[in-house]
């Protein structure tokens, strides 16, 4: 019988070790999209964060997003999506509750 219950503790350990292992593995994975975001930011140090388009909700507070359509996103992006055309054209996909001063 302790026999027995030894090897279901075992079992149940095993199992508890191998659940947790796998969440940590799972949290972990690689986002190339962040990369890739860093990768263009990094490119051009006069990329200032600035934005010619931002419209803005009407709630309290508003949500605006940058509309701007260039080679790269500003510096302050966290979330830029590129196409894969030559060149590429990007757009930040953040929403903020407040717009980028004018680039021009």
């Amino acid at each position: 019988m302790v026999l027995m219950n030894k090897k279901t503790m075992m079992k149940l350990a095993l199992m508890l070790f191998l659940l947790g292992f796998t969440a940590t593995v799972v949290d972990a994975r690689f986002d190339s999209t962040f990369f890739i975001t860093q990768l263009f930011a990094n490119v051009d140090a006069s990329n200032k964060a600035c934005c010619n388009s931002c419209p803005c909700t009407r709630s309290i507070p508003p949500k605006c997003s940058c509309s701007d359509i260039g080679e790269t996103c500003h510096s302050a992006c966290k979330s830029c999506l590129c196409t894969r055309s030559i060149p590429p054209q990007c757009r930040c996909t953040d929403v903020t509750n407040f717009c980028y001063k004018n680039c021009n």
